[in-house]
């Protein structure tokens, strides 16, 4: 379930994720297979405009409360995207600098970031937590990459 448990409010769900570019496309193609719903880059424009808008008063995105633990479909309509009621999440390709990976928010909408190698995907994915100590997942097959991770997390 992950991000798309309870609309994505607790610190257990993805908030972004790192995918090595050699298999990308087969994880974007699960995603789609479970039901999860892909926006566009000018849809992903249009929600981080109104979730994720800029504050006049320090320049930086913050997240709008009234975003905060809404379903898919309200994400979607705010991004000009229509999705069936069972949807359940809705993701986007975005690159690492893009407010939907840097910011905290509690919406079922994750952006994925396409990285070179799994060594760039622990990485980004270390420095995108800020130090705040959240939680932290790897999903990976391969012992030695899980481990690499969570010595790198912990």
């Amino acid at each position: 379930a992950g991000a798309s448990f309870d609309n994505n409010l607790l610190c257990i769900g993805e908030k972004q994720v790192f995918v090595v570019a050699s298999v990308f496309d087969k994880f974007v193609d699960q995603l789609k297979r479970a039901g999860a719903a892909q926006l566009s880059s000018s849809q992903i424009d249009a929600l981080t405009r109104v979730a994720l808008p800029i504050d006049p008063k320090d320049n930086k995105h913050h997240v709008a409360k009234q975003f905060v633990g809404q379903s898919p479909s309200f994400l979607a309509k705010a991004a000009g995207a229509s999705v069936p009621s069972s949807c359940e999440l809705l993701f986007g390709e975005t690159n690492f600098e893009h407010p939907f990976v840097q910011e905290e928010q509690m919406m079922p909408f994750i952006p994925l970031v396409r990285c070179a190698s799994v060594d760039e995907a622990i990485d980004k994915a270390i420095e995108s937590e800020h130090g705040y100590r959240h939680t932290a997942i790897c999903h990976s097959r391969n012992l030695d990459v899980i481990t690499r991770f969570g010595r790198r997390a912990g």
